[in-house]
């Protein structure tokens, strides 16, 4: 049985408890950090209440993820899974399995920096290089993400300074520094209840993000999805299925996972104020106000402090010497619309003008080529600077998520999208959705958006049928 040491009541999940082991990452500088650095970078500026850490985010995770395992145990085949996970890693009883799986949960997002996923982006952009950005900064391979990097990193010396036995620590480290598991590998559950398609991280963020933003959506039934998790095995190796009868609930967690996206993540001015933060972050770089050199964990007091709070510093401290820089820092900082336009707002808005450009350039679809050029196509005729941001959302992977049978306690031979219509076609929904942005930022633009959208029109349709 679990001793817990610590009591932490959440708006989600009501009272979580964790053990004393759990206490110590969760008291460590590093892991502290996450207090200040927002779930959802800038959504905010939009939804006032949307405040979420990831501090909250992995205590809840955590929270989910344990719920999981304790179901996971009562498998069928949780006694052939335990021989052979104690076989392969050293794991020999429940409680040091809930116990990984609720550790590798905390930990799970140690490595984000400020502002999340908005900082990537502005990083992979300015360096052009992702991979190279990431060994550059971190100095190991095999991540596709800095944050996950950083966390592998992150995570060790956590790790080294938390008083768990043996085999706990040495998995605990292989799934934070093991991006990808072969499902030979009994490690490959964890990481699979962590990391899939549906998983603790986005049962508990999705449910999180509705309700902060105001309560329209988030309302699935967790408790039913972590009943609903078994573990199986075939000639591939071990993984994990769910019950056929938690299909409403399943269904109910992709459709609010999309919502988010939709309206929370990708709304217009969401988008809008993530393409200027992350123009800023980029001349941040280019200047050297932010340097790979501030972010070394194994300076724990320096790295501790490098968040959102720091961050958003530097980017209002900055001193700028061009027009744009400083028209995007007054629009964020002072809340001046007047030099910012997005093209489009919603959905009939966006199809209407690439309706009117296909029309004019005579194709049936728009190809923007290279989009550096384009941008300066569009710039050197209009007179403005122009951003652009790529939707980067899929609202699910060909990765089967494979039904399981309670009452015949067996696998169904079917997967959610051969019984869900809902979810498949979400894929074909969210194609209609707009998937770019393009802001102007100028001089009055807000104020000259008719013609503005006019010129767009005709230099892209020009564009389009070279």
């Amino acid at each position: 049985m679990f001793q817990y040491t610590l009591r932490v009541r959440d708006l989600i999940h009501g009272t979580i408890l964790f053990t004393k082991r759990e206490e110590e990452v969760i008291n460590h500088p590093l892991f502290q950090r996450l207090r200040q650095i927002r779930q959802n970078d800038v959504a905010f500026f939009v939804y006032p209440s949307l405040n979420t850490s990831r501090l909250e985010h992995v205590l809840g995770t955590c929270r989910v993820a344990g719920m999981m395992a304790e179901h996971l145990t009562r498998s069928p085949k949780w006694r052939t899974y335990l021989k052979e996970l104690k076989t392969e890693t050293g794991i020999a009883s429940k409680e040091q399995f809930v116990e990984l799986v609720r550790l590798y949960a905390l930990l799970h997002d140690i490595g984000h920096l400020p502002l999340s996923h908005l900082f990537e982006m502005a990083a992979e952009e300015w360096s052009k290089d992702a991979t190279g950005i990431i060994r550059a900064w971190t100095g190991v391979d095999g991540f596709h993400k800095l944050h996950e990097a950083f966390g592998a990193i992150i995570a060790e010396q956590i790790v080294s300074k938390v008083g768990l036995l043996e085999p706990t620590r040495r998995m605990l480290t292989r799934l934070m520094t093991e991006k990808t598991l072969p499902l030979g590998d009994p490690l490959s559950v964890i990481k699979s209840l962590i990391d899939s398609e549906i998983d603790a991280d986005r049962t508990d963020f999705v449910q999180r993000d509705g309700l902060l933003a105001g309560g329209e959506y988030g309302h699935y039934d967790i408790r039913r999805l972590c009943d609903s998790v078994f573990i199986e095995h075939d000639e591939r190796g071990w993984f994990i299925a769910y019950s056929d009868k938690a299909l409403t609930s399943m269904e109910a967690l992709f459709l609010d996972r999309y919502r988010t996206h939709i309206w929370i993540h990708f709304h217009h001015r969401v988008v809008a104020i993530k393409m200027l933060v992350r123009f800023l972050i980029g001349r941040a770089l280019e200047r050297g106000l932010i340097r790979k050199e501030q972010f070394n964990p194994a300076d724990i007091e320096r790295f501790a402090l490098r968040d959102d709070v720091w961050l958003w510093s530097v980017l209002r401290d900055m001193e700028v010497d061009d027009e744009i820089a400083r028209r995007i820092q007054r629009t964020i900082f002072y809340r001046e619309k007047k030099n910012v336009l997005n093209l489009w707002k919603h959905r009939p808005e966006y199809h209407e003008l690439r309706e009117q450009v296909k029309l004019k350039a005579r194709v049936t679809g728009i190809d923007y080529g290279f989009v550096g050029l384009y941008k300066n196509h569009l710039t050197e005729r209009i007179g403005v600077d122009v951003l652009w941001f790529k939707v980067p959302f899929k609202p699910i992977s060909e990765k089967a998520i494979l039904l399981y049978s309670e009452d015949e306690q067996r696998l169904t031979g079917k997967n959610l999208l051969d019984v869900s219509r809902l979810i498949t076609d979400l894929e074909d929904i969210w194609k209609s959705e707009p998937q770019e942005f393009i802001l102007l930022v100028g001089e009055n633009v807000a104020e000259k958006a008719r013609e503005l959208k006019r010129q767009w029109i005709e230099l892209t349709a020009s564009w389009v049928q070279k």
